[in-house]
């Protein structure tokens, strides 16, 4: 059995393909005595270097031919640009080294009515729909003689307002500014300006110290200030030529 086994084995291996194993690069640089081949070096040409250099290697003098353009030397003549000079003189403003005055208007008690006025309807920033330059009606309290003209308890008198922002968070409060008051088309001096509770001078500082315990204090920041207001009992003074 063991030579049966032996004989099979022996039969496998000359059976077997025998596998050749060959080096381009090896048969290509090496001959038959495994001497390295004689290369052939191939020359190499360049057309550029051919023209502009001679045998000794020094730039070849070339002649250059000019270019005849015979448009341009047609119309020389032609079009030419003309250039004008021309003086400009910039005049600069001379700034004065006087002080500016302002006048301020002071007005005279004395030789001017006292116009009494009140609202006629209560007012407060907090309506909807008012906005810078609408008028707002007013009231005579009493008689009033403005230029030999007599206006009596109760004439209407005609106000702008002038200036109003909301009021905001951190108890920032409304301001109202109204001004340019009229009476029968005659000018009234004198402004009215209302504001409303100013929240903020206990806001801030809650906010500030409640943010040392657990940042409490952000709760407090959207309090909002208060609005300003009239009410039919205030009364204002206003002014009128005599």
């Amino acid at each position: 059995m063991k030579k049966f086994l032996a004989f099979l084995i022996c039969l496998n291996f000359a059976v077997m393909p025998v596998c050749a194993i060959t080096d381009d690069f090896a048969s290509s640089s090496l001959d038959k005595n495994l001497k390295i081949k004689s290369a052939q070096t191939a020359a190499i040409t360049d057309e550029f270097v051919e023209n502009t250099l001679d045998k000794t290697l020094k730039i070849k003098q070339t002649k250059y031919i000019p270019i005849n353009d015979d448009f341009a030397q047609n119309n020389t003549k032609k079009n030419q640009s003309t250039v004008k000079i021309v003086d400009y003189q910039e005049i600069i403003p001379v700034v004065s080294n006087k002080k500016r005055k302002t006048k301020k208007v002071v007005i005279d008690e004395n030789n001017m009515e006292k116009v009494l006025i009140r609202v006629k309807e209560p007012f407060t920033t907090k309506k909807q729909n008012v906005d810078e330059g609408d008028y707002i009606e007013f009231e005579t309290v009493k008689d009033a003689f403005i230029k030999n003209k007599h206006y009596p308890k109760g004439t209407v008198v005609n106000g702008r307002i002038e200036t109003i922002s909301l009021n905001k968070s951190w108890g920032v409060p409304a301001d109202l500014v109204i001004g340019n008051f009229t009476i029968n088309e005659t000018r009234l001096a004198g402004e009215i300006n209302k504001t409303g509770a100013n929240r903020s001078l206990w806001v801030y500082p809650s906010v500030y110290a409640g943010c040392l315990f657990f940042f409490a204090g952000l709760l407090l920041i959207p309090i909002r200030g208060g609005h300003a207001k009239l009410k039919p009992k205030e009364t204002f003074v206003l002014y009128a030529d005599k």
